[in-house]
């Protein structure tokens, strides 16, 4: 969850993240941050209550919410990360508004892995257009998107880390100009003929639509832990094939690559690394599935939504500190991170003079007793700009 950023709140995508990944984190086996493994008959779930204030440009200032109930489903199972069931929402003062419920259930010492979130939503936010350029130009069209959504995931251990299976999401969206933005009497002048190309851009997606989409996914895990991962790698591939022939209002893919790495230096601090890559292709590809820069903290420091593309990629790297000091002191720790990354219509299009850089630094607190699963602020710095990030798990 990301205080700066809209993620992907015009297809629904921000609230199903939102519900699969509060508590839940993506997948490997569970350890504590600085503690031993618990006892077996320690092993027990644990609520996690998080109110996220929100004071975002995009979408205005708000609260973003979520309860959650991390547990094992099989207390002797000593190999399955916790599984994770829970609901969220937002709300902001620009009448953005959404909700999700969802989960991700571990079985079978690890050899299954499941996750489906449903979420409807009715979202204000600023679109910049396609392109490097159209976020430099910093001009805007304010929309509304209101729909729902739904994604479901299957995985199978073909081996130890190893994971391969399925997934789909169907979407019924709506856009709309924000007309009542738009006649506000403070709303800053842009220049018509650039707003008017914005617009077009647009072009068929102001209308009620339907995107279906399923398509395999291949996860490499060997971290440590899924919610403070301290040593291992994770390798995450996913391919959404969008086709009318299963009920799409339009044919067109989306590719998306991320590889983490981490080392821990000691008992008290981790260097971690990050990598992604995102394509989109087809003829006729909605603005809100092209690839989305400073979305899921790639990179922090920049508002989603102000550049994006076809093509995208994003590297940065981040030092964790867990202060070392008993009782309740133990629970801070600090980071600092810092990347960089571009958008393009084809990676041969991002050359240095387009590359965005962005860096900073933030603090943790450990909200849970069993499970180091941290409340996270993060003040990032970008080329255009800075972002203030609030959420919970780790950036990646």
């Amino acid at each position: 969850m990301n205080r700066a950023c809209c993620g992907k709140p015009l297809i629904l995508l921000f609230v199903i993240a939102m519900a699969l990944g509060t508590a839940s984190a993506q997948t490997g086996a569970d350890s504590s941050q600085t503690q031993p493994a618990a006892p077996k008959e320690e092993k027990k779930g644990e609520w996690l209550i998080a109110p996220i204030p929100i004071n975002s440009p995009a979408i205005g200032t708000g609260l973003e919410w979520a309860v959650a109930r991390v547990f094992p489903i099989d207390k002797k199972d000593e190999v399955s990360p916790p599984s994770t069931v829970g609901v969220g929402g937002i709300f902001t003062n620009n009448g953005s508004k959404a909700f999700a419920a969802g989960g991700r259930l571990y079985l079978k010492k690890d050899k299954y892995r499941f996750a489906t979130a449903v979420g409807t939503a009715s979202m204000n936010a600023d679109i910049y257009g396609v392109g490097k350029i159209a976020g430099d130009n910093g001009i805007y069209v304010p929309v509304n998107a209101d729909g729902k959504g739904f994604l479901g995931e299957a995985l199978y251990g073909l081996r130890k880390g190893f994971y391969v299976g399925m997934r789909g999401q169907a979407r019924s969206i709506r856009l709309a100009l924000n007309r009542e933005k738009l006649s506000e009497s403070d709303f800053p002048y842009q220049p018509p003929e650039q707003v008017a190309a914005v617009i077009e851009q647009l072009g068929e997606e102001f209308f009620r639509q339907r995107t279906v989409s399923l398509g395999p996914r291949i996860q490499w895990d060997t971290r440590d832990s899924t919610f403070y991962p301290r040593k291992g790698l994770f390798l995450d591939i996913n391919m959404d094939f969008f086709s009318t022939g299963v009920g799409s209002k339009w044919s067109y893919q989306y590719y998306k690559a991320g590889f983490n790495k981490y080392n821990a230096i000691g008992r008290h601090q981790v260097i971690a690394f990050r990598g992604m890559g995102c394509a989109a292709a087809g003829d006729r590809v909605p603005i809100y599935d092209l690839c989305l820069f400073g979305a899921a903290n790639d990179i922090r420091g920049y508002s989603a939504g102000r550049y994006q593309d076809r093509r995208m990629f994003a590297t940065q790297a981040e030092y964790r500190l867990t202060l070392p000091f008993q009782g309740f002191l133990g629970k801070f720790g600090l980071v600092a991170f810092g990347g960089f990354g571009g958008v393009g219509r084809s990676f041969s299009d991002i050359g240095w003079s387009a590359l965005l850089p962005g860096g900073g630094g933030g603090v943790r607190f450990r909200l849970l007793k069993k499970q180091p699963i941290n409340f996270r602020v993060d003040y990032g710095f970008g080329k255009v700009g800075n972002t203030l990030s609030i959420g919970v798990l780790e950036a990646f």
